[in-house]
């Protein structure tokens, strides 16, 4: 089962490229005077699109995301990220979590470099999922796993809707997908007043991380402009 038969609407990093710096100039986005971030799971099987740097401001994105995806820089992030906006320049943010689709069609799974075998991806969102399928095994949390726990306590507000999909492991990343989006609107919405004048493109979807030596994909979700006078 090919990433289209998974994913129909996915597109590879290279078309996403040109549909990015299509849309942001459509939209009336001056690259020279636009920074970027993510809200990626920090796996680095995503650093495929470090290539979209070449068309921003910086010398790389600023990274909102921990593991899974979810924006774990909080307020603080999105204040520290607003003042780094360039003077009469604009924002562009690519969110979104990631589930690996291998050669062989398998959700979930992906052949890294230099392994022999597959292994998971999202390993968070597997690694939650797994949580609660037991929920025995589920506690707290300690602090030097926070970002973990709050991935399982999300999956776990949402435990009947998962364990009764055909697909469990692609629907925990379309919760992945629900929660990103929401937190990164909110934390937007609370950091307002640090943005006022200055324009923000947000396009949020499905990252599909394919084996190593093939292009990666990106189902586009949503897209928005967001500007606060």
């Amino acid at each position: 089962m090919s990433v289209k038969a998974q994913y129909p609407k996915a597109i590879e990093i290279r078309a996403l490229e040109q549909k990015i710096t299509s849309e942001l100039n459509l939209n009336g986005f001056i690259l020279s005077r636009t920074i970027w971030g993510t809200s990626i799971c920090s796996d680095e099987v995503n650093n495929s699109f470090n290539i979209f740097s070449r068309l921003f401001v910086g010398p790389g994105p600023f990274r909102f995301g921990g593991i899974s995806g979810l924006p774990f820089t909080g307020k603080t992030g999105v204040m520290a990220f607003a003042s780094h906006i360039p003077d009469k320049g604009g924002a562009f943010i690519l969110y979104g979590p990631h589930i690996g689709v291998s050669k062989e069609g398998i959700a979930g799974e992906t052949l890294r470099q230099r392994q022999d075998s597959n292994s998971t991806c999202c390993g968070s969102l597997i690694a939650g999922l797994s949580a609660v399928q037991n929920p025995l095994t589920i506690g707290e949390g300690t602090a030097s796993d926070y970002q973990q726990a709050q991935v399982v306590k999300m999956l776990n507000a949402e435990r009947d809707q998962i364990l009764s999909a055909d697909d469990q492991i692609k629907e925990v990343t379309e919760k992945a997908y629900e929660k990103i989006h929401n937190d990164l609107k909110e934390l937007i919405h609370d950091c307002k007043d640090a943005l006022v004048g200055k324009k923000l493109y947000l396009m949020g979807g499905i990252v599909i991380n394919t084996n190593w030596d093939e292009e990666d994909y990106f189902e586009i979700r949503n897209s928005e402009v967001i500007e606060f006078t």
